[in-house]
């Protein structure tokens, strides 16, 4: 039997909710414990502050996600494969769970929030499978950097549109195998 979300969960969600819809900085700690049903004294004992909170749900489901992604690709051996099994995840992601992914991508700007030595780590998972692909010859050598920038760009681009698709936003799934495509021949230098 599965169990209930505790507070900590809870308060987690709704600052997922509300800042999806909203925006990192038009929500509040208030607005946060409002839409939880406690005071915002509990929600402080919870997290020290706005930016605490925040930035303790992104690294979680950031790293989550990363994860997932860098099981995913070691189970294919070429860069192609690779990119179109991540390229999927990503877009059922956002299929799956809209409000998490916009929080996602919203929260990740927030440099203030990042330790000094925090490094993202899907711009590291892309740029050690691109190094693989070069020292495999599937690729050409280039600036590992920029490609892996360009290929999250695609999607994440992709993303923010269909997101803010009117009257309703598009889905992503649909969109995979194109996106994968694109990938690769960014990859490729195409």
């Amino acid at each position: 039997m599965k169990q209930p979300p505790n507070t900590r969960e809870k308060i987690a969600r709704a600052a997922i909710h509300l800042i999806a819809a909203r925006g990192v900085d038009a929500v509040s700690m208030r607005d946060i414990a409002g839409a939880v049903g406690v005071t915002e004294a509990a929600l402080y004992r919870h997290f020290a502050s706005k930016n605490v909170l925040v930035w303790e749900v992104f690294t979680f489901h950031y790293n989550a996600f990363a994860d997932k992604l860098a099981k995913l690709h070691e189970s294919h051996r070429i860069l192609r494969e690779k990119l179109a099994v991540m390229v999927r995840e990503c877009c059922t992601f956002f299929d799956k769970d809209r409000d998490l992914f916009t929080f996602l991508l919203l929260a990740q700007h927030i440099q203030r929030l990042a330790p000094k030595n925090y490094k993202a780590a899907l711009p590291v998972i892309l740029q050690e499978i691109l190094a693989a692909a070069i020292k495999r010859g599937e690729i050409r050598a280039q600036d590992i950097e920029i490609t892996g920038a360009m290929m999250m760009g695609t999607v994440l681009q992709t993303a923010l549109y269909c997101l803010y698709q009117k009257p309703r936003p598009k889905k992503m799934v649909p969109l995979a195998e194109t996106l994968a495509r694109a990938c690769w021949r960014i990859a490729k230098g195409e």
